[in-house]
């Protein structure tokens, strides 16, 4: 190739790399519209809010040892505050904290009202009470996860799956 067809080639060349590339502002501007697109669209069209349910809520909690101490589920679940979750559904699953990682307690009731901080569960409806060895439904309960302690006030009926040795001695 001459040197007049390598410059005329080059120059061709030239042309056609700026009529497909975009002059250096008009490139800038693109990119700084497509980085900033998301943010503008998150603000106008994104809405977190904090009353919207949680649909099959868990929340498990842990020993410091790392075995299981309680599993709260729920078909729906609303934040109150940090401490305190509105449950639909409950189920509450203790374990027995250690190695062997068993069912100790499962309690079932329609609503129940959790308080994270202070492990304690209530409700006003129905509670049952599933263990290997009694059965207790009742209504307007408390449970305590420290003390291990489920209180009914009312409509409580409780049965016995064990053999009572002497109860009436």
């Amino acid at each position: 190739m001459s040197r007049q067809e390598h410059q005329l080639f080059r120059g061709s060349a030239r042309k056609r790399a700026q009529a497909r590339c975009p002059h250096p502002t008009t490139l800038l501007v693109v990119l700084v519209w497509a980085a900033l697109a998301p943010f503008s669209s998150a603000q106008t069209t994104t809405r977190i809010a904090n009353d919207a349910p949680i649909v099959n809520f868990r929340l498990p909690t842990f020993t410091p040892d790392g075995f299981r101490q309680w599993l709260v589920r729920g078909t729906e679940a609303r934040l109150v505050s940090s401490q305190e979750i509105d449950i639909r559904e409950l189920t509450l699953t203790v374990f027995t904290a250690d190695a062997q990682d068993r069912i100790d307690t499962m309690l079932l009731s329609p609503t129940a009202v959790v308080r994270t901080d202070t492990q304690i569960a209530t409700g006003q409806s129905t509670i049952r009470v599933l263990t290997d060895t009694l059965e207790a439904t009742g209504e307007q309960w408390t449970y305590d996860h420290r003390e291990k302690r489920v209180s009914m006030r009312k409509n409580v009926r409780v049965t016995f799956r064990a053999e009572l040795k002497n109860l009436l001695q």
